[in-house]
């Protein structure tokens, strides 16, 4: 199924996409759509390469810092302090 979408394009761009579809003996809307197809595939295999780069970067800084408190146990002691705190100014 396809959806139809309407664009407005300038008469260069018009042009250019004239010289390139008669060339390949095809429409406008098929040089678009491999346009759009290149560029979504190319978004895509960079978000990927980002992924992998952030998760390569997690797990080789896991375990850098192993005197720190494991998150959980790190937050609780902060809401302990805070009510311990707020009791001593009587709130």
């Amino acid at each position: 199924m396809r959806n139809r979408t309407q664009i407005y394009l300038d008469a260069e761009q018009t042009a250019e996409l004239d010289k390139v579809a008669a060339a390949e003996r095809t429409t406008r809307s098929t040089i678009i759509r491999r346009a759009i197809d290149a560029y979504l595939a190319q978004e895509l295999e960079a978000s990927e390469a980002w992924r992998k780069q952030w998760q390569e970067a997690v797990a080789e800084s896991a375990g850098s810092a192993p005197y720190l408190e494991d998150g959980v146990e790190y937050v609780d002691n902060l809401r302990r302090g805070e009510a311990e705190r707020l009791k001593e100014l009587d709130w």
